[in-house]
């Protein structure tokens, strides 16, 4: 009995090393740039639906609808999206350069939007 608790807990420790098994890379990879930019979209656009509706199933399938039609502006499939964000999702160095570049587009539009703000309010 003491071994089998030695062997579950060995087994657990390797079990929680902190590399993560990296995902082949798919053959329709979405490159990061183009990554970052449909991510971006996606989450502004669920932020937008999730202000506007307050039923569960309303947002949802909203969501879906819309989600859709944005990965086609894109020129991209739910399936590359899904595999890309898995690929990613196992190689953190490329997931955190794509979150960086959502960031600085974040920065970017904020700045833009700071400086409309300010004219608009010099021209009153």
């Amino acid at each position: 009995m003491k071994n089998f608790f030695i062997v579950f807990f060995l087994g657990f420790l390797f079990s929680c090393s902190g590399s993560i098994e990296g995902k082949v890379k798919p053959n329709n990879l979405i490159p990061t740039d183009k990554m970052a930019k449909v991510m971006n979209e996606l989450i502004k656009l669920e932020c937008y639906i999730q202000g506007e509706y307050n039923s569960v199933a309303q947002y949802n399938m909203v969501m879906i609808n819309s989600g859709d039609s944005l990965m086609r502006v894109f020129n991209i499939t739910k399936e590359q999206f899904e595999e890309s964000l898995e690929y990613y999702g196992t190689h953190q160095d490329l997931l955190k350069e794509i979150y960086d570049e959502i960031l600085d587009d974040y920065y970017r539009e904020l700045g833009e939007l700071s400086i409309e703000n300010k004219q608009t309010l010099d021209s009153l």
